[in-house]
Order: structure tokens, then C-alpha cells, then sequence
């Protein structure tokens, strides 16, 4: 590694994966050296499609191997606490796909080591990375909604409605749609409103998922209801689910925000977006322009702000190596994400209201 450029090694070889691979080599400071998968026959189909040198089938031999600078995991979610300890241990910084972890005891030993590391420690939750939702925040910021007064969050997808077993819904891999999804929406009503002081839950199955093998496992959600209450008195509402047919959109998300000053609505699915407000007194809706500054940084191979957000993060996270920027989302946001999902799953079991954690900043 020079000042200059940081040796980068993936885990993970999903369509997914994919993704964070053409923007990290989409970087002029990165070296895509490395790639880990648990069929090496298909770690290395997917290296010589991009030219990655070094081929894995165990993410130890990668770490220890003294070849990458950085690590980007994108694993099953109950892999993320001994990828990134290990990878921490070895003086390696960290991007970790979302959720951070599967609990949030496992979230702040993730957070505080990678502070105690002195190491670049990234959360990546996707949807921070859209334009329409960076300029959302920039006008909540600049003032277009005064105090905010209430806060409706949708994400819903279909690509888990068959009955095919997948780890995300298996109580001992992973939070099913309520961490898979709703820690997108947990993380922009933080972003965008606050800190949840508290939430009342409901969490269900629509869709039996046998596994493969017949063997018996406990099934965890795929469509979860949340109502919150944020610290500065906001009230909301969020809603995950991974069961909703989304035809041409393949997944979408809504964002409403009301408050003093007005309202403001987002609408973004895969095929496009959409931004809109009405500042009070005024007696229509309007389609807000996103301004030209607002696209700086963008990779320029992926003008669209439906398919360039993983690429503003990826390279996020490289240039805060080089630079030694402050980074965020960091693993400090995935563990207080992590504290709302788990109040969630203490409301759920005991159907009432359930305090949200405090996380404390190293």
C-alpha cells in the first residue's frame, strides 16, 4: 500500500457482491486483490471476471495472508462479528454490509474494537448513499420542515415470496425482514428525525420456508410492523416486508415526514424516484429538483441515483482510508440500528411498548 492506494480483499461472490466489486474498482486509490467464497470454483469463475488475483475459500487465510489493507463483507449476518474481529485484530479497516450483526451485545464488541483499532469502520447501509435521500436530509437540515412532527417509513421487496429456505429467516442465522429491511428504515428515521426512544412491535410469517434437508429450525419474520417514539417526541411508523410483489419497481421505498414548516414525501424503487413537499400555506404538492451540486462524487459510469448509491459508499469508504475522513455510517450507527431491532423483538414477545437501549460513544 502506497498513500495513495489501499489493497482491498471481498468476501462474499453474490450478484450483490458484485456490486461493491465494480465500485471499488471503479476507485482510482483501490486494488481489488483478493476474493473469498465458500466454493472456491465459483470465487474464482467471478476473479477472472474481474481480474482479482488472489482466490480464498476461507476468510482467515485471506486476513492472515498480509496482502489487503481493508476488508468488505458481505456474508451471512452471523458472520460479521468474527469476520470484522479477526480482520480488526490484524490491523485491517472494515466495511460490513448491513445489519452490523444478529445481536446488539455483538454490535457494540464490533464498534468498540474497531474504536480501540484506531481503524476505518463503515456500517453500509445502502439507501444513505441515494441522492433523493441525501438531498432529503439536506433540506430536513436546512429547515424545510421545522420540527419534525411525525415520520411514516416503508421498504418492501419480493424476492424472498417463494417457499425456498433462506438463512435470513432462520432464527439462528439471521433477524428476518426486520433486520435484513427494516434496519434500512431504523437507520433513515435516525438520520432523518433522531434517536427512537421506543417501539411496540408486531412480527409475523406469511410464507413457510421449509429447509432444504427437512431439518427443523425456528423461522424468523418476513413482514414487521413498528411504531416509534423518537427522543425529541416525533411519533412514527415503520413497515419491512419481503413478501410484497413490486413488478417493474422490484423494491420500494417511501419516506413521509411532517412537521411545522410542511411535509415532505420520497418515493424510490429501482426503476426510479421521486422527491416532493409542500411547505405550509402552500396548496400543492411540487416535485423538487435535485440541484447539480447535490450529484458531486457520483461515479460518472452510473449517472442514475437508483443504481450509483452502493458506488457513493464503496468509494466513501476508500477515500476515508486514503484521507483519513470521518466516515459515517460507522459501526457506532449499525449498534444503535442493532438496539431498535432488538427492542422490536422484546416488544413482539411481550406485546407491549419496550425501551430502546442507549448506546454510549466509545
Amino acid at each position: 500500500m502506497t498513500a495513495s492506494t489501499v489493497r482491498i480483499g471481498v468476501v462474499g461472490t453474490t450478484w450483490y457482491a458484485e456490486t461493491h466489486i465494480r465500485n471499488i474498482q471503479s476507485h482510482s486509490g483501490a486494488e481489488l486483490v483478493a476474493l473469498v467464497g465458500r466454493n472456491r470454483d465459483k470465487a474464482a469463475e467471478v476473479a477472472e471476471r474481474y481480474g482479482i488475483p488472489q482466490v480464498f475459500a476461507d476468510y482467515r487465510d485471506m486476513i492472515s495472508s498480509g496482502t489487503i489493507d481493508a476488508i468488505v463483507i458481505i456474508a451471512p449476518d452471523e458472520l460479521h462479528l468474527p469476520i470484522t474481529m479477526d480482520a480488526l485484530a490484524a490491523g485491517i479497516h472494515v466495511l460490513c454490509e448491513k445489519p452490523l450483526a444478529t445481536t446488539s451485545a455483538d454490535a457494540e464488541a464490533m464498534y468498540r474494537a474497531a474504536v480501540a483499532s484506531g481503524l476505518v469502520h463503515m456500517s453500509f447501509f445502502a439507501l444513505r448513499n441515494s441522492m433523493h435521500h441525501r438531498y432529503l436530509k439536506t433540506l430536513i437540515d436546512d429547515g424545510y420542515l421545522g420540527r419534525v412532527y411525525t415520520a411514516q417509513l416503508t421498504l418492501s421487496h419480493g424476492f424472498f415470496r417463494g417457499p425456498g429456505y433462506q438463512w435470513r429467516f432462520d432464527a439462528s442465522r439471521g433477524t428476518g425482514a426486520l433486520g435484513d429491511l427494516g434496519c434500512y428504515i431504523i437507520d433513515q428515521a435516525r438520520w432523518y428525525v433522531g434517536d427512537i426512544e421506543s417501539v411496540s412491535a408486531d412480527l409475523t410469517n406469511f410464507v413457510d420456508r421449509p429447509a432444504d434437508d427437512g431439518a427443523d429450525y425456528t423461522p424468523e419474520n418476513d413482514s414487521a410492523l413498528v411504531a416509534v417514539k423518537f427522543e425529541n417526541g416525533a411519533h412514527g411508523t415503520l413497515a419491512a416486508n419481503v413478501v410484497a410483489h413490486q413488478a417493474e419497481r422490484m423494491q420500494s421505498n417511501t419516506v413521509t415526514l411532517q412537521g411545522e414548516g410542511g411535509t415532505l414525501e420520497l418515493h424510490h424503487t429501482f426503476a426510479g424516484a421521486s422527491l416532493r413537499g409542500a411547505r405550509d400555506g402552500e396548496q400543492t404538492f411540487a416535485e423538487i429538483e435535485i440541484p447539480a451540486s447535490a450529484w458531486a462524487g457520483v461515479d460518472p459510469a452510473s449517472p442514475n441515483d437508483v443504481g450509483q448509491h452502493h458506488s457513493v459508499g464503496d468509494r466513501a469508504f476508500i477515500d476515508a482510508i486514503i484521507g483519513g475522513d470521518i466516515l459515517t455510517p460507522n459501526f457506532f450507527d449499525g449498534w444503535r440500528v442493532q438496539q431498535v431491532i432488538e427492542a422490536a423483538f422484546e416488544s413482539n414477545s411481550t406485546q407491549a411498548w419496550a425501551q430502546v437501549a442507549k448506546g454510549q460513544r466509545a
